[in-house]
């Protein structure tokens, strides 16, 4: 698994288009561990290629996220999170101390996680 890190948070949000038009599919809590795993179907990934019928490759993908150490975490409404038009991913100061958000929305999310690091890997 790879680590969202300060040094290539942009580049995970540029390769994944700020999972613009993405589904989150599954979310899993480890109360115990303080953890959660979330899955989703990302609708691109990398450079989209043009395709011989006019229509673009656009590479899509599933990816695994596990949140570590979540600090909190808010889920407004079950069944309308799940759709992620550009998501948004930064640290923040929390508590006196930096974390790294996830949001579906940066305005008005329906989901967040605030935590301490994201482990992530494609899911082929």
């Amino acid at each position: 698994m790879e680590k969202i890190t300060d040094e290539n948070l942009e580049e995970f949000l540029e390769y994944y288009h700020n999972l613009h038009d993405s589904w989150i599919t599954n979310i899993n809590y480890n109360i115990f561990d303080s953890k959660i795993e979330i899955l989703i179907d990302v609708a691109m990934s990398g450079e989209s290629v043009l395709k011989d019928d006019n229509t673009y490759d656009v590479n899509k993908t599933k990816l695994r996220m596990i949140f570590n150490d979540v600090q909190q975490c808010d889920i407004k409404e079950m069944y309308s999170w799940d759709f992620i038009m550009n998501c948004y991913l930064n640290y923040i100061n929390f508590e006196d101390d930096e974390y790294i958000c996830f949001a579906n929305d940066e305005k008005d999310p329906m989901i967040y996680i605030v935590c301490e690091d994201i482990d992530y890997e494609e899911i082929k």
